[in-house]
């Protein structure tokens, strides 16, 4: 039987600007759950800690939603997607009865946009930068420190195996994925396998939207994948729509002259509350990063005048980059 949110608590371990991470962050809004954040930084390799290894000794790098009440630990975005679904009777089923046609539609979509390794395309597009349409959106400083950080990740988690024995069979398997993951993002013929694999996928969903919008059209105004319920899918569809966004990718995977569906899909998606709450989440975190490399960038600034210089610097790169 489903939790009301006062009867639940959970920790989430997450960052925001993490692809999987905003999945979470949308099921968790939609579901009106309340939650303690952690935020595990991905730029200092929190996520690469003992502490929180331990708690995710297989799983991606982040989020990791803990049960306070059951003492629970629940990995990997889909797991933790259906989990927070069954746990409060707010909001829209995300999952609908699997034994219902419906149900069944939304979980094949679901594995079919969670098959979509946005970190490779991410990773690719910032290693080969002239494969975006517009210009990737993330501003220069997250650029460095993804890149660093990736090309330091391979040297660094094989030091920890050495220093954390009983962790050592968790950072050597981390190890060879992300050497298999550098050897793609760094072959640009690759890379555009994996681009070429999505353009395909957003063809057959700017199809299934047309083929909604025909069909249903006179009876709804507001449309989703399956129609007037928000799942999902949806949450899926809405976080891979703003990446490609800020990646410079939307005019080529649903430029408005050829997937008007899309593009009227993601213009409605920008109007759900639990939207704006996200990109909030995600814009306050860019002001801190943006924050901590001015600083470090002026370290002969001091005193309140200083501090003030750094904030309205911070203020007007987080403007140009938001």
């Amino acid at each position: 039987m489903a939790q009301s949110k006062a009867e639940k608590k959970f920790t989430l371990y997450y960052f925001p600007t993490s692809y999987s991470s905003q999945k979470v962050l949308l099921a968790l809004f939609e579901k009106e759950l309340t939650f303690t954040p952690r935020l595990v930084s991905l730029f200092s390799g929190q996520h690469n800690q003992p502490w929180y290894v331990k708690l995710n000794p297989e799983g991606a790098h982040v989020p990791v939603l803990k049960d306070e009440v059951a003492d629970m630990i629940i990995n990997e975005p889909e797991n933790i997607m259906e989990y927070v679904d069954k746990s409060s009777e707010n909001g829209e089923t995300l999952f609908p009865d699997e034994s219902s046609e419906l149900g069944k539609q939304v979980r094949q979509l679901c594995k079919r946009l969670d098959m979509v390794e946005m970190d490779i395309i991410t990773y690719g597009i910032i290693y080969h930068p002239h494969l975006s349409e517009a210009g990737c959106q993330i501003s220069g400083a997250e650029q460095r420190s993804m890149r660093e950080n990736f090309a330091n990740r391979l040297s660094y988690l094989t030091e920890l195996a050495a220093a954390h024995p009983a962790l050592r069979d968790s950072y050597l398997t981390k190890s060879q994925i992300a050497a298999q993951k550098f050897d793609t993002i760094t072959d640009e013929a690759k890379v555009k396998g994996h681009l070429e694999a999505l353009k395909r996928l957003m063809k057959d969903i700017e199809q299934q939207l047309k083929d909604l919008k025909e069909k249903n059209g006179d009876v709804a105004d507001v449309l989703w994948l399956f129609g007037p319920m928000f799942t999902a899918a949806d949450i899926h569809l809405t976080v891979l729509l703003n990446r490609l966004t800020l990646l410079g990718m939307d005019k080529y995977y649903f430029p408005p002259d050829q997937c008007p569906h899309i593009d009227s899909y993601f213009s409605q998606v920008k109007k759900r509350p639990t939207y704006i709450r996200l990109e909030k989440e995600i814009s306050t975190l860019r002001l801190t990063l943006l924050w901590e490399n001015l600083k470090a960038w002026s370290p002969f600034l001091a005193g309140a005048a200083g501090i003030g210089v750094v904030a309205g610097g911070a203020y007007l790169v987080y403007q140009k980059n938001k």
